[in-house]
């Protein structure tokens, strides 16, 4: 037999025996899926994240990751902002100025009656008291970082 005819039936068996061994995976018994827990015995984790996501306004979640007080009659706030897949928030506003840095997703960012597109890595500044909305156009959230800045 030819070196090329080996190797052509070579090739032939092993796809012959893919094929048993895939189609052999693939069988069920039509078992379905595994019970749920007896009445009672559900146990949830007692964790609580120490700063969990509140909703500020709707569609819009936020969270302060990290207050500091500068002791010079302001304090800097850095908070998340979290907005879903394909969704829009109402207006919402924060209590002082803010500089907004978009670190996931992207969409569009109205304030002031200026809309700007945002992508990662894009920075926005929102002047204190200025309402302003998020749009995701995409399809993961986008994730903004704000640092806000109170007098005290």
């Amino acid at each position: 037999m030819s070196r090329d005819r080996k190797h052509l039936l070579s090739l032939v068996l092993a796809f012959a025996l893919f094929a048993v061994v895939f189609q052999s995976g693939c069988q069920t018994d039509g078992v379905g899926l595994l019970p749920g827990p007896p009445a009672g015995e559900l146990k949830f984790s007692e964790y609580k994240p120490e700063s969990p996501y509140t909703e500020l306004v709707p569609g819009l979640l936020t969270r302060t990751v990290h207050p500091a007080d500068s002791g010079a009659g302001y304090r800097v706030e850095v908070r998340d902002f979290l907005v879903g897949p394909a969704q829009r928030t109402s207006q919402a506003s924060l209590p002082g100025p803010a500089i907004f840095e978009i670190r996931s997703g992207g969409g569009l960012i109205t304030a002031g009656g200026k809309s700007t597109e945002v992508r990662v890595g894009s920075t926005l500044a929102v002047p204190e008291g200025e309402a302003f909305t998020i749009e995701n156009k995409g399809d993961v959230a986008i994730t903004v970082r704000v640092h806000l800045f109170v007098a005290n």
